[in-house]
């Protein structure tokens, strides 16, 4: 096509085509500021999903090591049998690859030293022969030994069994300190492991105390200390394991300690000595990221701190600009601005053809042609990248158009450009076919239309499931006519089903964690009943004896006496409350006794009237069950005394349906939308979970100013509750 002189005269001298050049640019440099903020963002999301998974993995990690270290507090008497056991039912190689070992090390003073080696060398729990050959090492007389005892996998790590950490000086300060703090310590720096398992790894202990010994102050600790457990962790494992591929293929992770946790640190260290990972140098080379320079430039740099159980890491994430922004992204900006130009070109060559009357009239049609032609393109390619494939069908002839993406959704070729209905069905998944026929069969004009997720089988067998959206409609010239869109959403449904997975494993965890807190409790009670209260029994038995004797033969010792037995009392007191705010002892007479005891300890506090109205016969109900209403129970009278402000509460206790309904009633100032979606409210999250846990049902029934009703739906077996009928009746006193 010739440009003629006179329109590119025309053209320069338009003020209309320079307005179109500058609003051309404007929006260029707009969509580079775009692109630009895009990959920031995408950087961002990555550097914090990347921060979040470290720091998650590490303390999973962490609480495998706090799960050991509680096997030991619950009898000091772990055989090696046990511990084998305990450590291949943690599958640690599927479960946790960046843990190698799980170890115990044996506190031995220098005078136990031969009987001690003797005694391992008798062990014969798990190897028939013991281990005759057992000598701590390395070899020589000290005051005292911190032996690693147990050592699992012991196939990999057989080489430490037997070392005395406390030989080397700097792991027996580390030793030390977790001994008199009783808290978890790490090695701070990377450990070259050799052997036939070489890598870098780090290394984390727990120190363990006799039961029932005190270890409120360091000499107690160091008396009650008889040794400790420990886990040797790979740190290029641990990392690949948890930052996700698709970072480490385009971004450079290094991870530094800077120190303790409650030392001055000096933030943004590059200390080789301190880099604990670098994902440019992993092991793998499956997952090894590119090497890229922190002082180019072209770069995104973020470093972010986070706290490893006593140890505080910083993890500096680094990507080029270049590898977060596709070709498309980099191309967009100048299709933009010549996209502008061309128009702003094309709306003045239509103006002017206007008015240089039909000669350009032909010309101007081909352009048009051609522009539609390209605009056909882009809808094709841009349902290729939204996976989304479009179609139209007549009813009368059952003939069907399917788009390019349509073919590449079905897994079959573009041979031809119309199929049947029936061909169309023949792809859906047997087990959909029937409904997504009856959705097209019965659809009429005029309806909302056919909107349904379901299967496909591409010609491969490969199963995938679409979203089908269908309208109804009729062409141009009135004949009916179906119009629908397919969307490929398999990614989407696996990406749900994985996340309703994790929260029924999190929901899972969760009651895992409230049964053993409850037998915590439950067991601490006991030990605090039945030991410091029988011996705080005897010493006041003691102390009124001797308040006997001097009552007339020394009055002002007798005075003493007399303040120590009122102190006593006090402390009996004391340890009751303990005892009861731990478990009270009224639940091992049923739920009914506790409920009514904790009613009347909620209008004792409060001084709120509450009224209970509950069957006459008493809920037989297991412990687990009994328990978690009771807690239930507990946290929503604590709601009501801090954020109701209430002055009468009601509770209602009663089964229908074989369910064990409570329902919790107050006169206050109810929920807030806000407060109710509130990041803080955990008390009522509590609530549900407890109730999630028992395969139960949690109501909130509450308006701003009309107070709140809380009501709990437990599934009950068909005897738990006594069969005389139900007489509701106030028995608030």
């Amino acid at each position: 096509m010739s440009i003629s002189r006179r329109f590119l005269i025309s053209l320069v001298m338009s003020p209309v085509w320079w307005l179109g050049v500058a609003i051309s640019l404007l929006l260029h440099l707009l969509v580079v500021q775009i692109v630009d903020d895009k990959a920031r963002s995408q950087f961002d999301y990555l550097a914090d999903n990347a921060q979040t998974a470290v720091q998650s993995r590490v303390r999973s990690y962490i609480d495998v090591l706090r799960g050991t270290a509680a096997l030991f507090q619950t009898d000091e008497k772990i055989t090696r049998e046990q511990f084998r056991a305990y450590v291949r039912e943690l599958k640690l190689e599927s479960s946790f690859p960046g843990i190698t070992n799980l170890n115990f090390a044996q506190y031995v003073a220098g005078a136990d030293k031969r009987a001690f080696e003797a005694s391992v060398r008798r062990d014969t729990s798990v190897s028939s022969v013991g281990y005759p050959a057992f000598a701590i090492k390395p070899a020589g007389e000290r005051k005292e030994y911190n032996v690693l005892t147990y050592i699992e996998p012991m196939e990999t790590n057989a080489v430490s069994f037997g070392i005395d950490m406390a030989a080397n000086s700097i792991a027996a300060n580390a030793l030390a300190v977790s001994r008199d703090t009783g808290q978890l310590v790490s090695s701070g720096r990377l450990i070259h492991i050799t052997g036939p398992n070489q890598h870098i790894g780090l290394a984390m202990r727990v120190p363990l105390y006799r039961l029932g010994m005190p270890v409120k102050n360091v000499a107690q600790r160091r008396a009650a200390y008889y040794g400790s457990v420990g886990a040797g962790f790979d740190i290029n494992r641990l990392m690949l394991g948890a930052i996700d591929k698709k970072v480490l293929s385009t971004m450079r992770v290094r991870i530094f300690d800077t120190g303790r946790d409650d030392e001055k640190r000096a933030a943004g260290t590059m200390d080789p000595q301190h880099l604990m990972f670098d994902s440019a140098t992993s092991s793998s080379a499956e997952n090894r990221s590119p090497a890229i320079d922190p002082s180019v430039d072209d770069l995104f740099v973020k470093r972010v701190s986070m706290t490893v159980g006593p140890r505080v890491w910083e993890a500096e994430i680094l990507a080029r600009r270049s590898a977060l922004i596709n070709g498309f992204d980099v191309s967009l900006s100048w299709i933009v601005l010549i996209g502008g130009l061309l128009g702003s070109t094309l709306l003045y060559s239509i103006y002017y053809s206007l008015l240089t009357a039909r000669r350009r009239a032909v010309e101007l049609a081909r352009e048009m042609t051609t522009d539609l032609r390209n605009s056909e393109a882009s809808l094709a390619e841009a349902q290729h990248m939204a996976r989304l494939g479009s179609w139209t069908m007549d009813p009368a002839s059952e003939a069907m158009i399917w788009s390019m993406e349509t073919y590449r959704i079905f897994g079959v070729s573009q041979s031809r450009d119309r199929l049947r209905y029936q061909e169309f069905l023949a792809r859906i998944h047997p087990e959909d076919r029937d409904r997504v026929r009856k959705g097209l069969i019965d659809g009429q004009p005029g309806d909302e239309g056919f909107n349904h997720e379901h299967r496909i089988v591409q010609l491969d067998g490969t199963v995938r499931w679409v979203q089908s959206i269908v309208r109804f409609g009729s062409d141009m010239q009135g004949k009916a006519l179906l119009r629908g869109t397919i969307m490929d959403i398999t990614d989407r449904k696996e990406t749900m089903e994985a996340l309703k997975r994790s929260q029924e494993l999190l929901r899972d965890l969760t009651a895992h964690q409230d049964r053993v807190k409850e037998d915590e409790r439950k067991r601490i009670a006991r030990e605090i009943h039945d030991e410091l209260g029988q011996t705080l029994l005897a010493l006041r038995i003691d102390v009124s004896m001797l308040d006997a004797r001097t009552a007339q033969s020394h009055p002002r010792l007798n005075q003493k006496v007399r303040d120590a037995l009122n102190h006593l009392d006090a402390t009996v007191k004391t340890i009751r409350t303990i005892i009861n705010n731990l478990r009270p002892a009224v639940l091992d007479l049923g739920l009914t006794a506790a409920i009514e005891w904790q009613v009347a300890e909620f209008r004792r506090r409060s001084g709120i009237t509450c009224d209970l109205l509950m069957s006459e016969k008493e809920f037989y109900l297991d412990d687990t069950r009994a328990t978690s209403l009771f807690r239930i129970l507990q946290e929503s009278l604590t709601n009501v005394i801090r954020h109701a402000k209430a002055t009468h509460v009601v509770i209602e206790l009663y089964r229908e349906a074989g369910q064990l309904v409570m329902k919790i009633t107050d006169n206050g100032i109810g929920i807030y939308p806000e407060t109710r979606n509130s990041a803080n409210s955990f008390g009522l999250v509590g609530v549900e979970e407890r109730i999630h846990a028992l395969n139960g049902k949690f109501v909130i029934t509450s308006a701003p100013g009309k107070g709140t009703t809380l009501t709990t739906y437990i599934p009950i077996d068909s005897d738990a509750v006594g069969n005389a009928p139900f007489n509701l009746v106030d028995t608030s006193g």
